[in-house]
């Protein structure tokens, strides 16, 4: 059995109007369109709907039951069209979005509110993990956008430069190299506070510091900036972490920046979709207000 919108549009025009013919013009169809419809829906329906009286046809008791039924999917059928052909329809929904740490906590969270503030009928549900589990989000569909500090060399995935960031060395204020510039054969030796494996933060260090040989030696590793901070604070070693996590250390001399000569820490972040999925307008119109947002907000 397949009933159709036409059939359950025609069915209450004639039910409205008691007539065929007036029914056929409310829904813009020839009278004998309009009655084959009606006869093809209560074939399929295997009952009789109307009863005829006079010029005019008056629901049964099997119409009746039918009636209100039928109105209630046309309505529906009314607010699903409304819905996504109304100019909110296209920022309306979910948007999965996954960011590496830095980007997700000091960039992308700040923005997600934002823009759902100015689009109430929006939500950005972002994850925030490291680079390896932004990639791995965005190949499996579970993200649709993601953000990322490392790189990214699977062909499946279209990377794009979306915003740069610098990282700085540091360590505790005590430290005999706080707040000076050193070679880098200074460091050499030193230990040091990592981010964990998979961290774009990590992977773009130590290759900057490998070009130098500074050789550094791992100490500890943790998996969020605060506990890589702590761990400063305490007289754990040196590390490096973007400049957006440390000023308010910095500022309050909580933590000292060693500037090393020759290491040169701007990075590029990166935007990343899959090539196989088109993009929605709602990603679309967070990417756009990111861009704006983080611009005046940095």
């Amino acid at each position: 059995m397949r009933i159709t919108l036409k059939q359950l549009t025609i069915f209450e025009a004639v039910a409205r109007s008691g007539q065929v013919a007036r029914a056929a013009e409310m829904v813009n169809l020839s009278a004998p369109a309009t009655s084959m419809a009606l006869s093809e829906l209560e074939s399929q329906l295997d009952a009789r709907l109307f009863e005829r009286v006079g010029n005019r046809l008056r629901l049964n008791s099997q119409g009746s039951l039918l009636l209100p039924l039928a109105t209630e999917a046309l309505q529906k059928f009314d607010q699903i069209e409304h819905l996504f052909s109304s100019p909110e329809a296209e920022l309306s929904g979910t948007l999965n979005v996954s960011a590496s740490s830095t980007i997700g906590n000091y960039l992308m969270a700040k923005s997600s509110v934002a823009f759902c503030q100015q689009h109430t009928s929006a939500l950005v549900d972002l994850d925030i993990t490291n680079t390896l589990a932004v990639i791995k989000s965005v190949l499996e569909f579970r993200s649709e956008v993601g953000f990322i500090e490392g790189q990214c060399l699977d062909s499946r995935i279209r990377v794009e430069a979306w915003h740069k960031d610098k990282l700085l060395v540091f360590c505790h204020p005590a430290h005999p190299l706080a707040g000076q510039r050193v070679a880098p054969q200074a460091l050499k030796g030193q230990p040091w506070v990592m981010r964990e494996e998979g961290s774009g933060t990590r992977d773009y260090f130590i290759s900057s510091a490998q070009a130098l040989d500074m050789q550094p030696i791992e100490r500890f590793n943790f998996s969020t900036p605060d506990a890589i901070k702590q761990a400063v604070k305490q007289g754990a070693g040196l590390a490096v972490l973007s400049e957006l996590t440390l000023e308010k250390e910095v500022s309050r001399k909580e933590l000292a920046i060693i500037e090393v000569e020759g290491l040169e820490l701007e990075r590029q972040f990166y935007r990343i979709h899959h090539k196989s999925r088109k993009s929605t307008p709602l990603c679309d119109a967070f990417i756009d207000f990111c861009r704006s947002f983080i611009n005046v907000a940095t």
